[in-house]
């Protein structure tokens, strides 16, 4: 038996304002656990939101709204996507790594030498 991947890709339904990862999920979800693992790994942010208590049901809702059936659905900075996808979630963990880069400033950059 094998076990077909069906993943939703969307623009970010809640923008970023931050360069990092949200991963949307349950606690007896497999595969949001797994997203988690491989983020630790990547060494990369990521905020985990657990779907399950009443406080984030309004956030279920609309994740359910937008077209997503599978979790973890998680975000990016620039998209959007459900299920346990490997690639994907290693692209955006390049992607939020570059962004955190971009972001630090150069210690020995001239501006900063000269303060």
């Amino acid at each position: 038996m094998t076990l077909q991947q069906s993943t939703t890709i969307q623009p970010a339904l809640f923008p970023a304002e931050d360069p990092m990862i949200t991963v949307n999920g349950t606690q007896d979800c497999v595969q949001c656990t797994r997203a988690t693992v491989l983020l630790d790994r990547e060494h990369v942010p990521y905020e985990y939101v657990d779907l399950a208590p009443e406080e984030n049901q309004p956030k279920l809702a609309a994740l359910r709204a937008a077209g997503c059936q599978q979790m973890p659905v998680i975000e990016t900075p620039t998209e959007r996507f459900s299920g346990f996808d490997l690639d994907r979630i290693k692209k955006a963990a390049v992607e939020v790594r570059a962004s955190l880069a971009s972001a630090t400033p150069d210690l020995n950059s001239p501006s900063l030498a000269a303060r």
